[in-house]
């Protein structure tokens, strides 16, 4: 849990910092504004109060309610991610064991426990690890209702499932199938049943209501958020991109794509297996085909891959869409090393431990720390002169494209643009809309995304017609006032 705890003070910069602005924003304004769970808000809404068509809010939320108590600091929401995170490692121990035996339980959760996929999403401001608690919740509840007929741990069961389905959807397909395997399988440890029994206990579970029950329940409360959801985002004209010709998640040309299945396969080699996780990772699932876990397991691998082909150009943008591989990957990973190391001398095995730690931290420190340390560096001292010159009713037009961090760094609402787009005319329509300032930098378009030589001269231009100084002497970033701007440029 070391490795979670690096960083924790960041403020939220790094990869996919614009997801996790959007999240820390929401808890912002859950806190500030004390606004139902049901009424989520953005920075980037303009004028209005920002309330948008979302995934539903767990976990800013939460973090909303406990920034009432101790004021607004990110270290709350990481802190909030890394505990869920250590709950998860518990829960796939505890799966392992299940699964498989007490060692590879134990080795699955190493696994998990050092992974730079698994650290990095186990504590940024995102619902992810959250996401991954859920999913193990209802995977151990389960296994307790089929071992033990307790109804609390089916009522366990559906919470945690329903839980992740309200946060992602997509769960519904990685994690139902894995459940429905669960149910069907008497004894995980023992031998796989054939086909033709686990077809008879199918046909015996769609006689039986509890199975309609759960799985409706499950499908009716999703449904009604994601209802709800889709007409808050028609009322205020703010969205994700759930729905309609803007969502562009799924893409066939990808799918037939060799090349996006090499990248994904080298950043799921890399990043959640550590390389030298692969070969125990493939020990791991031949030896657990013979047993009811391992297909339990190797269920949710297939359950993830099915949603990785129907969501390809996302997964191919966003890495934490490989996250929940880790939920199924690392108790099978467990089951290899615990096969292999059985049969090693103890120096060889040492060795390729600490080779594995080192691979880990050298990948976060790389791919993850140094670029959360890059863009704080970049972007703070600019969030920070908003923050303390700037009221706090100020609306900012943030050049930085689709990418919301500024406005959350600078804890201000306002308006996203992208510096092409930024004319006389729109300049007028934003300053007669309400607009302050105008903020951004002469080096990065996004804050992860170098600005073109073209747009740089543009603002460059435009911020020496302006009345005011640039925030910033070295010309990495601007604070314009709006009002100051000239007619043409």
């Amino acid at each position: 849990m070391v490795l979670r705890l690096v960083n924790i003070w960041m403020p939220v910069v790094g990869i996919h910092s614009w997801r996790q602005a959007d999240t820390a924003a929401m808890a912002r304004h859950f806190a500030e504004s004390n606004t139902a769970i049901w009424l989520p808000q953005i920075d980037w809404g303009g004028a209005s109060p920002g309330y948008v068509e979302s995934e539903f809010p767990l976990f800013p939320y939460l973090t909303g309610q406990i920034y009432q108590l101790f004021g607004i600091h990110e270290w709350i929401g990481r802190g909030l991610s890394v505990l869920f995170s250590a709950l998860t490692i518990w829960l796939v121990i505890r799966l392992g064991r299940r699964w498989f035996n007490p060692a590879a339980g134990w080795w699955g959760g190493m696994a998990l426990a050092v992974a730079p996929l698994g650290v990095y999403y186990g504590r940024v401001f995102q619902a992810e690890a959250l996401l991954l608690l859920c999913a193990a919740g209802a995977l151990e509840g389960h296994s307790i209702w089929v071992e033990r007929r307790a109804f609390w741990a089916l009522a366990l069961s559906w919470l945690c499932f329903t839980g992740a389905a309200l946060i992602k959807v997509i769960p519904l397909l990685w994690l139902g199938l894995p459940l429905l395997l669960l149910q069907l399988t008497p004894s995980p440890q023992g031998a796989a049943e054939p086909p033709q029994q686990m077809l008879q206990r199918l046909l015996r579970l769609l006689r039986n209501p509890w199975f309609w029950v759960y799985t409706a329940t499950t499908l009716a409360v999703t449904s009604a958020w994601y209802l709800h959801a889709y007409q808050l985002g028609q009322s205020s004209g703010l969205t994700f991109g759930f729905w309609g010709e803007d969502s562009d998640r799924s893409n066939i040309e990808l799918v037939l794509n060799g090349s996006s299945w090499v990248n994904l396969a080298i950043r799921v080699g890399l990043r959640a297996l550590l390389v030298v996780g692969m070969p125990f990772l493939v020990i791991g699932a031949i030896h657990g085909w013979r047993v009811g876990g391992g297909r339990i397991a190797l269920s949710g691998v297939i359950g993830l891959l099915l949603c990785t082909v129907a969501t390809m150009r996302s997964s191919t943008v966003h890495e934490y869409y490989q996250f929940p591989l880790l939920l199924f990957s690392s108790p099978l990973v467990g089951l290899g090393w615990q096969t292999w190391q059985s049969h090693q001398r103890r120096w060889l095995v040492r060795t390729l431990l600490s080779l594995t730690l080192i691979i880990s931290v050298m990948v976060l420190s790389i791919d993850y720390w140094a670029v959360e340390a890059r863009q704080r560096r970049i972007w703070m001292p600019l969030a920070e002169t908003i923050r303390r010159e700037l009221p706090d009713d100020a609306r900012i037009v943030s050049v930085t494209g689709p990418d919301p961090t500024l406005l959350n760094l600078a804890r201000r609402q306002g308006w996203l643009i992208a510096s092409q787009k930024l004319t006389p005319e729109r300049i007028q329509e934003l300053r007669d809309a309400g607009a302050s300032h105008l903020a951004g930098s002469f080096q990065w378009q996004e804050t992860y995304n170098p600005l073109h030589e073209k747009q740089r001269s543009k603002l460059e231009r435009l911020a020496i017609s302006s009345s005011a100084p640039w925030v910033d002497p070295q010309k990495q970033t601007y604070l314009l006032p709006i009002d100051g701007l000239p007619g043409n440029f």
